[in-house]
């Protein structure tokens, strides 16, 4: 199998958006996390890249600091943005590319966050390290959340499964592909009597790996966890939280 971005340009549309708008969070513990773990600051900016609903940046954001979220889905904006107002944040948030970022040197700290990261092949997830290094400030600090560590992923992987999201079922089906190091999943969902098939394709790295590719986009680690509280990374560990820096 050929890994490919496409399915990126398609997949964040009809119930998709629903299930990320209904899907349990720990949106409080998350924030506890990176406030944290990134050293944040009063007033410090932060990116949230990709944003999705928002409820990270918003969450910064009432806590003081300056946040602002990048994400390529339209719908999950408007959430994000109507979130905002309702609360009287400031935050802002922007329709792009999350491997495109415009800033150079103007945020304090950045987070990938939302199981968000391994979209694309390793060519296109470097490129996407890279422009979170370039928008960070030298010494800033960023922290990347995924489940798609060798370590992790392959102890909790599950051929089918299926479970209520809200007035949603969700069928989920993987496929991992050896030769490219990359896992198909097939989701079915239902409401009512529709339903929405959509297909995503996420590259699986081991931790050496992923964190040869975090320096290679010039950043240095700092930390890395098998979980929220700090655990050590292990195998079966629910996922993989990095901390890397922007060398001075």
């Amino acid at each position: 199998m050929t890994m490919t971005s496409d399915w990126t340009q398609t997949f964040f549309s009809g119930f998709v958006v629903d299930v990320q708008r209904l899907f349990p969070q720990q949106t409080v513990a998350e924030a506890d996390f990176l406030q944290q773990a990134l050293a944040l600051k009063p007033g410090d900016r932060v990116l949230d890249v990709p944003c999705g609903t928002g409820r990270l940046a918003n969450e910064l954001a009432g806590r003081g600091f300056i946040a602002i979220g990048v994400d390529g889905c339209a719908d999950l904006l408007e959430d994000a943005r109507g979130d905002a107002n309702e609360r009287g944040l400031k935050s802002e948030f922007q329709r792009r590319d999350m491997r495109d970022l415009p800033w150079t040197g103007h945020f304090d700290a950045a987070f990938c966050f939302g199981n968000s990261f391994s979209y694309f092949d390793d060519e296109q997830n470097l490129r996407f390290l890279k422009a979170v290094r370039g928008a960070l400030k030298p010494g800033g600090r960023f922290a990347l959340e995924t489940h798609f560590v060798a370590e992790t992923v392959f102890t909790q992987l599950q051929a089918k499964r299926w479970f209520p999201i809200g007035d949603l079922i969700f069928l989920h089906d993987t496929n991992y592909d050896p030769p490219s190091g990359t896992i198909t999943s097939t989701y079915r969902i239902i409401r009512g009597g529709q339903i929405e098939e959509k297909q995503a394709v996420y590259r699986v790295y081991t931790f050496r790996e992923l964190r040869r590719l975090v320096e290679a986009a010039g950043f240095g680690v700092v930390e890395s966890y098998g979980s929220l509280t700090r655990e050590p990374l292990r195998i079966g560990s629910a996922g993989l939280w990095l901390i890397a820096r922007r060398p001075e």
